[in-house]
């Protein structure tokens, strides 16, 4: 004979309660939420979509700053694709990182469980890729060339203008004529210009490194105006500059594009 006493029933009473509360539905204190293969409450595919996400737009808020910092430095699969391209995507992949953290939690608070990593991490990817396309921004608006220059070879005689019209007459033919020496003297820190009218090639050698940006644009204006007194000669002959240090040459693209293997420097078209 079983013996009961003061209270037992009551503990029988609210142990059974509890086990048919559980075993009503199998979803005992979940808040109605559906249990996967291990007996733990499923949140569905919204906590790995805020990681993916998150992961996918610090991806791209890296590449967005690395861009802007160092251009040349980066895979030609990047080097194509404006900054502000890349700062919408990095964008856009945020916004998409945070609509599925917000998801993520309401579906948590109506399970009646708390809220997975995966969505404290979206919003940590989240915050990250918005400090990086910021970055991204400042530094291509600030450096639109890149805080971290490519390392340009640069080995032309500037201190010897004989050598130097030597190189060019061997690439862009002999000049016949002579070449003729242009007034420089409104352009402080030029040390001398030259052009060749047979050639069609003009070329300016600065005092210092500075100049060069100074005048360039300027020079090459210059140039491209006196050449074009000569576009009978020259034909549909496309012209392109080729720039150093502290040197400046205006001739035919093809010319050019040859000289840099041997002065090195970087070409820039002129329309």
């Amino acid at each position: 004979m079983t013996v009961y006493h003061a209270g037992d029933y009551r503990k029988h009473s609210r142990r059974g309660s509890h086990r048919g509360k559980g075993g009503a539905g199998g979803n005992g204190g979940n808040g109605g939420g559906k249990l996967d293969r291990n007996g733990r409450v499923s949140l569905g595919p919204w906590n790995p979509l805020c990681a993916i996400a998150g992961v996918l737009a610090v991806l791209s808020g890296c590449a967005t700053a690395a861009r802007a910092i160092a251009p040349a430095r980066m895979p030609e699969l990047f080097a194509g694709i404006p900054v502000n391209a890349l700062i919408i995507l990095t964008v856009a992949l945020a916004v998409i990182t945070l609509i599925l953290v917000i998801v993520a939690r309401r579906v948590a608070h109506k399970a009646g469980v708390g809220h997975g990593i995966a969505s404290t991490w979206g919003i940590i990817a989240l915050v990250l890729s918005l400090m990086l396309a910021g970055c991204g921004w400042a530094a291509n608006t600030l450096f639109p060339q890149g805080v971290v220059e490519e390392k340009v070879l640069d080995t032309a005689p500037i201190d010897d203008p004989k050598a130097m019209e030597a190189d060019l007459d061997k690439v862009f033919g002999t000049c016949t004529s002579g070449w003729q020496g242009m007034d420089a003297s409104s352009y402080p820190g030029v040390k001398s210009v030259e052009m060749c009218s047979d050639t069609r090639v003009v070329f300016a050698v600065f005092d210092n490194d500075t100049s060069v940006g100074i005048y360039k644009a300027p020079i090459a204006s210059k140039a491209r105006e006196v050449l074009a007194q000569y576009q009978d000669q020259a034909g549909n002959a496309k012209y392109s500059m080729l720039a150093g240090k502290r040197w400046v040459l205006v001739g035919e693209q093809k010319g050019t594009e040859t000289l840099q293997k041997t002065w090195g420097g970087s070409i820039s078209n002129i329309e």
